[in-house]
């Protein structure tokens, strides 16, 4: 059996699924905020594992989360379609935003704060104003569920994925597409950027990872064979060293974002791990599983694994951590307490209209090169389609690679991005991004009143978690 990390700390008091997970920083404490199943949003001290603050206000299970820097603010996202702006301290509802239809199962700050976007199972992507709430873009592009969605770290593009099988770019400052769709063989569950803004990456129902030029949509090698079942969800650790990915198959995983080998020991649950987020400091990090549990894992030690291991299949069941959970005490012993964007637009300012779908080593070079930039401003390039995935294999071996402990190398604690940085002013638009010309919309999105609700998706959904069938 291949080795697995013990968690430090485990947070207990959701009654239903943990759906998401993000870490806030409030002078020198962490805290997390998770939300569920269970209609609510909690707030978490990390040292202690104690939960502070139970806010109450949705009509349905909580989804999507996003957390100011400074903590104060906290938006959730419900399966009624209603998202919800919290005061933090006051446990307050600030705003309630009901223009979604449907599930809203991501949401995201963009780096300024300046904007919220929000993906739904409708199949819209939303862009909404920070401060006054008011919609800037309604993008209608997808052809089923959008999944996710995240700005880059530069502030001026964010991209979306869906269940139509693709990842698309859009301009922050137009809300046009900046490429062609960059096409999956599966539902699209995650993307995360690198920090430099120039690689996309994005994970699939497949349990793959794909790596992506963002100026060109190129496909960036082959993908990685990440799991043996769906990946719920990808997070980038603050430095962009480390890849998080959290799965159906019972475990999450971390990953060299240069080499992309395996890194560390697996995250093991007894179930299906909904949700992943770094700490900060990198040096923590937090999963929620569909057992209400919310697990706290100490990384900084880890290293890459220098030996071969079998990934196990996700339905063998983790005993170890069964038992685990069971000996360890909430009441541990507390704990211890970028790279510069470069633009990477294309260089004619090239925008596409909307189309059919059919270790941390300080010395390991950052990320591959990228190919070269330029399309003509009437030249469409084709679509950019990865080759066939092949079938994961029940017994994935995964090559060793010697690289020395994080904690051999003593990095700085990455900073946050400057509130009010300097970004293209974007003006409010009542219209959506530009409609399909002739394709026709999917079955589901023509008739939603034949949509299944949520409550009917109940019954399946408790057996894999965040898998909105």
């Amino acid at each position: 059996m291949e080795p697995s990390l013990s968690p430090i700390r485990l947070l207990i008091g959701h009654t239903d699924w943990v759906d998401e997970v993000a870490f806030s920083k409030n002078g020198n404490k962490f805290k997390i905020i998770s939300t569920s199943n269970d209609r609510t949003v909690r707030i978490w001290d990390v040292a202690t594992g104690t939960q502070e603050k139970l806010l109450k206000g949705h009509a349905g299970r909580t989804d999507g989360l996003a957390v100011s820097m400074d903590g104060r603010r906290i938006v959730s996202g419900a399966q009624d379609g209603k998202i919800i702006i919290w005061d933090a301290d006051t446990k307050e509802i600030i705003k309630c935003l009901s223009h979604h239809t449907d599930r809203v199962i991501c949401i995201q700050f963009s780096p300024d704060e300046q904007r919220l976007a929000s993906a739904s199972s409708d199949g819209t992507l939303k862009i909404w104003n920070a401060e006054t709430w008011e919609l800037v873009f309604d993008i209608d592009d997808h052809q089923d569920k959008v999944w996710t969605v995240a700005f880059a770290p530069n502030g001026t593009k964010f991209a979306s994925g869906s269940y139509d099988q693709t990842v698309r770019i859009w301009n922050a400052a137009t809300g046009k597409q900046q490429t062609q769709p960059l096409f999956h063989g599966e539902a699209v569950r995650s993307i995360v950027w690198s920090l430099d803004s120039r690689c996309l990456i994005s994970a699939c129902n497949d349990g793959q990872i794909y790596f992506w030029s963002a100026p060109t949509g190129a496909q960036l090698g082959s993908p990685l064979r990440a799991h043996a079942g769906e990946i719920n969800l990808l997070a980038i650790s603050p430095d962009g060293e480390l890849i998080a990915s959290a799965s159906v198959d019972h475990t999450a995983r971390l990953w060299s974002a240069s080499t992309r080998k395996s890194y560390g020991r697996v995250l093991q649950h007894a179930c299906p791990v909904c949700t992943v987020a770094f700490s900060p400091d990198g040096q923590l990090v937090a999963t929620g599983d569909v057992q209400n549990t919310i697990f706290l894992w100490d990384i900084s030690q880890e290293s890459t694994i220098t030996t071969n291991f079998v990934l196990p299949s996700f339905v063998s069941p983790a005993s170890n951590i069964t038992s685990y959970i069971d000996q360890l005490s909430v009441s541990s012993d507390s704990l211890l307490a970028s790279s510069t964007p470069t633009s990477d637009e294309l260089s004619d300012g090239t925008e596409f209209e909307s189309e059919t779908v059919g270790s941390r080593d300080a010395d390991t070079s950052p990320s591959p090169s990228l190919p070269a930039q330029g399309h003509s401003h009437h030249e469409i390039p084709s679509p950019v389609r990865p080759s066939p995935p092949n079938e994961l294999l029940d017994r994935i071996q995964v090559p060793p690679e010697t690289i020395r402990s994080r904690g051999a190398v003593t990095s700085p604690s990455p900073s946050f991005p400057p509130q009010g940085s300097s970004h293209p002013q974007i003006a409010t638009a009542s219209a959506s991004t530009p409609v399909l010309a002739s394709p026709v919309k999917s079955f589901w999105k023509r008739f939603p009143m034949l949509n299944s609700g949520g409550n009917s998706r109940a019954s399946v959904a408790s057996c894999i978690a965040r898998i909105g069938m």
